[in-house]
């Protein structure tokens, strides 16, 4: 056989071959492993339309202790973190970069209980023995639905790695809480209650000036 004709041979079969072959299948979905200041977790993600959107549903939830003054009060805090985003990512050059909006599922509360002085609380400028006034406790909550925007980096759906890095950028907005401070002993003591009601509103303004969520959050995952 002559040289030519077993070249046309051998790319004739090349040919063949490589439209023979399975074609090489895009992600059908991803999932992250994900820590941040909303907490750590996990998220599933999807492509939507190519390579230039994706939607992604996450869970994330932290609980610590940390102390907080207000009025002159120490409080004990103890708070949960606890969110579900519903988020969709757009690729505005095809890879990589993200722009990003959806809106939270806003489970984040935190629970107080105030702490005496040298044996006693000072509530709206007032003194009284911890005798009576403990337990003073107190709750904060926000609304569950909270709009979301942020920008980021890392795409499952490349295409070219099974493994990818996420890194997040952004805020949601919560809102005002609503705080509530009780104490049983209130009910026998108009004075106290009064002061209560003032300690609360003060503890409302303070912690209402926070209605941005900072988001920060680095993720890795896997794309199936």
């Amino acid at each position: 056989m002559s040289k030519p004709r077993l070249h046309r041979l051998a790319t004739s079969l090349l040919v063949c071959s490589l439209l023979s072959a399975p074609a090489v299948q895009a992600a059908s979905f991803g999932l992250s492993a994900d820590a941040g200041t909303p907490g750590v977790g996990a998220a599933v993600w999807f492509p939507l339309a190519g390579s230039f959107l994706d939607f992604r549903v996450g869970f994330n939830t932290l609980s610590f202790n940390h102390p907080y003054t207000s009025g002159g009060i120490r409080y004990d805090t103890h708070a949960v973190l606890r969110n579900l985003p519903l988020l969709v990512d757009w690729y505005p050059l095809g890879f990589g970069f993200r722009l990003t909006g959806g809106v939270v599922y806003n489970d984040n509360q935190a629970s107080f209980l105030a702490t005496s002085e040298n044996g006693s609380y000072t509530i709206d400028g007032t003194s009284y023995p911890a005798s009576q006034v403990s337990p003073l406790t107190g709750s904060l909550s926000y609304p569950h639905l909270a709009p979301y925007l942020g920008l980021g980096f890392g795409d499952p759906f490349s295409g070219v790695l099974p493994v990818f890095f996420s890194i997040d950028f952004g805020a949601f907005y919560q809102r005002s809480g609503t705080v509530t401070l009780t104490d049983p002993q209130a009910d026998s003591n108009p004075a106290l209650a009064a002061g209560i009601a003032a300690e609360q509103a003060q503890l409302q303004a303070s912690i209402g000036r926070y209605r941005w969520y900072p988001v920060v959050s680095l993720g890795l995952g896997f794309s199936f």
